[in-house]
């Protein structure tokens, strides 16, 4: 505790030194008003322009921004006018290329929520760019800045779970995604405002699930992986929401990843214990295949949304709010020696023949270790994105690259599944 209060008293001196960061946020909606609060807690931000070209949407954004931040309804004209140090863009997906590339080439760091590009073509472009000019850049993916996720990283890298044997990803609601319209549909206005209010739901615009929630959760399998997949398998349809939406209402996926053998298998392999593995079973060598599930339904709220990283050793079940890590009895513990567990979870094999093997979901399960979030991870990626720009540090908690890896997982998902194909992941050279 004193390290961290340490830390926080370095930060907020720093930041007092040094003039804030004048801020220009594009997009005032929903997710772009959230983002305008929380800027006005930081002391090393100051607000100086808000932008939307939807009325009712920049009054909002202005409210929150406050009296000395001006508003516009033309990008280029805030940019110009303005020259603001950096601009936070959450604008509908399509606009994120654009705009992203306007405010760099005005020499502007970016924020830019996630997903980072539309297409990935977009997201390789823009990539190549910041990477070659050195800008600030960083991608929203939240997740990045919160203490469970920063834990579950720490605990795989140390080997904590074993060898990863699968991740399972979900995301469950029940709501329609749908907005209300302000006119009816009996006004001349109402089909572009229906459009520009519920972008989410058209391909044109958005590209649905995939970009708008399950971007953030297959970050957590690429950043505990630190790989990509190489192929994905997918389903998607309207199943339920048949409301003229275009984009998926339920989506489920499959992408397998290829790794190369954890080190602590190497290890346990050269270390001569009697629980390392014989001469018979030593492990391979060979890269080994980790099986990753995406599923996000919006009729069916159960179970929420989380990620569950399954390994040899142990389990970590993830929220954004809490971990629960639980220890694997696997094959060096398999448990029916031990007191209190013969009846439970009886594996005892005579003659070829299984006598009892437990199923119940829940039997497995000790005592977890619990990690726990008390902080605000979208304020905080806020925070580490504005001193990277007062440190002129082009190195964010999640940068282009980062960015781009992203936005190619959910986009070949999405294409796996348009087009009812397994879908192979580019190459390094391709």
């Amino acid at each position: 505790m004193l390290a961290a209060a340490g830390c926080i008293a370095r930060e907020a001196q720093s930041a007092e030194s040094r003039p804030p960061v004048r801020v220009a946020v594009v997009g005032t909606g929903g997710r772009g008003s959230d983002l305008i609060r929380k800027l006005t807690t930081i002391d090393r931000a100051q607000i100086v322009a808000v932008c939307d070209d939807y009325p009712p949407h920049l009054e909002q954004g202005r409210k929150y921004a406050g009296p000395e931040a001006r508003s516009f309804e033309n990008y280029s004209h805030m940019l110009s006018e303005m020259t603001p140090q950096a601009v936070v863009v959450a604008t509908p997906l399509v606009q994120h290329y654009g705009m992203c590339r306007e405010a760099l080439d005005a020499g502007c760091a970016v924020f830019c929520e996630k997903t980072m590009c539309h297409t990935v073509e977009e997201a390789k472009t823009l990539t190549a760019l910041i990477e070659k000019t050195g800008a600030v850049f960083q991608v929203g993916l939240q997740r990045r800045a919160n203490a469970v996720y920063s834990q579950a990283a720490a605990m795989v890298d140390a080997g904590m779970l074993g060898q990863i044997t699968a991740i399972k990803c979900q995301w469950h609601r029940n709501n329609p995604w749908r907005r209300p319209v302000p006119v009816g549909k009996d006004h001349p206005d109402w089909p572009d405002l229906e459009r520009r209010l519920n972008w989410r739901l058209y391909w044109e615009y958005s590209q649905g699930l995939m970009t708008e929630l399950a971007s953030h959760q297959l970050d957590v399998a690429n950043r505990l992986l630190k790989s990509l997949p190489r192929r994905v398998i997918g389903v998607g349809g309207i199943d339920y929401w048949r409301d003229g939406r275009e984009v998926f209402d339920i989506v489920f996926c499959i992408y397998e990843y290829e790794l190369p053998q954890p080190v602590f298998r190497e290890k346990e392999a050269k270390s001569g214990r009697s629980d390392a593995p014989s001469e018979a079973t030593a492990f391979s060598a060979e890269p080994y295949k980790v099986r990753v599930t995406y599923s996000s339904l919006q009729n069916n709220a159960f179970e929420g949304a989380s990620e569950l990283v399954m390994g040899t050793k142990g389990t970590l079940f993830l929220t954004q709010q809490k971990g629960l890590f639980y220890r694997e009895y696997g094959a060096d513990d398999p448990g029916w020696s031990r007191d209190g567990r013969i009846d439970r979870d009886a594996s005892i094999i005579t003659s070829g023949k299984t006598l009892k093997m437990s199923n119940d979901p829940w039997v497995h399960r000790g005592k977890p270790f619990e990690i726990d979030n008390q902080s605000d991870d979208t304020r905080d990626e806020l925070v580490a994105f504005l001193q990277n720009v007062q440190d002129q540090n082009p190195e964010t908690i999640c940068n282009a690259r980062t960015g781009y890896e992203n936005a190619l997982t959910v986009l070949l998902g999405n294409q796996a599944m348009r087009e009812g194909r397994s879908i192979e992941f580019p190459t390094e050279s391709s």
